[in-house]
């Protein structure tokens, strides 16, 4: 059930409602948001509503379809697969040029730590936090906006089928920055293919298994 907020909240506040209710699962993929009922069940006018259906559709949470509407962004195997290829050839491209490792180290160190108290929710968090700074060194506004609204349609999947995280795939990103700090930037090269893909096929199983 979506929540009454007061008539003056603001459509960052009502973006934050819906993203807490599409990520924990209340509102599941494909659901129709319809403007009129989802406004007046939020209590705001339906202007507010599009300026947070924007911003969710930006992060990839929600899709805009020509006839449907906005639906509660229902990502396929084939979708899954497709974002996975975007991040490599971006990932790859960034690892090729990055020049220091400072910022992939705090972020594995923050991953692990996530990781042992048992939040998944930030353990996430931090491994994205790992790839867009691959990304990042490409210094392009427009590669990091598109790698990070991979990250967000990935979000919304990996947040409803796969909250718990392996150990070993914080040791793949510290076996990826030991080969930068080693000069070793063609074992690198592999061992980021090496982890993007078993990402990948983890996800496209689970999603799947759903479809079953």
């Amino acid at each position: 059930m979506i929540p009454t907020l007061d008539r003056t909240t603001t459509g960052s506040q009502v973006e934050r409602v819906l993203r807490e209710m599409i990520l924990d699962g209340r509102l599941a993929p494909g659901t129709h948001l319809r403007e009129t009922q989802v406004a007046q069940s939020l209590g705001v006018s339906r202007n507010t509503l599009r300026e947070a259906l924007r911003s969710l559709a930006e992060h990839g949470l929600v899709t805009h379809h020509p006839h449907r509407g906005v639906v509660v962004t229902d990502l396929s195997v084939e979708d899954v697969a497709d974002l996975f290829r975007l991040r490599l050839v971006l990932e790859q491209a960034g690892l090729a040029v990055l020049t220091e490792t400072d910022e992939l180290e705090r972020a594995t160190d923050a991953f692990a730590a996530a990781l042992e108290r048992g939040d998944g929710v930030e353990a996430l968090e931090e491994d994205f936090r790992f790839h867009r700074a691959l990304v990042a060194a490409l210094g392009s506004d427009r590669l990091s906006a598109a790698h990070e609204r991979a990250q967000g349609e990935l979000r919304l999947v990996l947040f409803q089928l796969d909250r718990d995280y392996e150990p070993p795939q914080v040791e793949e990103h510290r076996a990826i920055v030991a080969a930068l700090e080693e000069g070793k930037r063609t074992i690198a090269e592999a061992a980021l293919t090496a982890h993007l893909e078993r990402a990948a096929e983890r996800l496209i199983v689970l999603i799947r298994m759903k479809e079953s």
